[in-house]
């Protein structure tokens, strides 16, 4: 007869995603309409409970996942960036435009009348007129998320008060020995 020793394994304690922790992501992002790959980022930290550093149907989805946790969803472009808004694009003389417009993709700050700064992208230079686009490059796209938990961590205090995480803080390389 032979004997078989097991050995039990503890699986690690790991936090669940609730509201004020820190979660690292990885994701890829994919436009819902024609499969194309958008972004792809290993390293997102976000700090989880309805601050704005995720979308709220993103925040629901991973509610309650640890490390190692994989999800996949759909966001409509509602749900995402928002539809496109025609008033947010721009044409006008050039000679309005600061000498820095005067290239496409040229990123110009705008001042709405509500006192916010928004962002503006040259999109088109004719005829003597400049068009800029206030809209978030997604606006308007509906999107696929692959997600996977990499880390939960408890937020700090500091954390809470911004309404934002903080990345660690990159180590520094140890110089080699030859």
């Amino acid at each position: 007869m032979t004997h078989q020793i097991l050995h039990f394994v503890k699986q690690p304690s790991y936090l669940r995603i609730a509201k004020d922790r820190v979660v690292r992501l990885k994701y890829l992002v994919f436009n819902g309409e024609s499969a194309a790959i958008i972004e792809f980022r290993d390293d997102l930290y976000y700090l989880h409970g309805g601050y704005g550093g995720a979308f709220p149907k993103v925040e629901a989805a991973l509610e309650g996942e640890q490390v190692g946790a994989k999800v996949e969803l759909s966001l409509t472009a509602d749900e995402a960036y928002g539809p496109r808004d025609p008033a947010m694009i721009i044409t006008g003389p050039a000679d309005q435009f600061p000498p820095e417009a005067h290239q496409i993709g040229a990123h110009l700050e705008g001042h709405a009348t509500e006192g916010h700064v928004v962002d503006f992208v040259v999109t088109r230079i004719a005829d003597d007129r400049i068009t800029v686009d206030g809209n978030h490059p997604l606006a308007g796209i509906p999107l696929r998320l692959v997600l996977e938990v990499l880390d939960v961590r408890a937020a700090t205090e500091e954390e809470i008060r911004a309404r934002h995480a903080f990345a660690p803080a990159p180590q520094p390389s140890t110089p080699s020995r030859h």
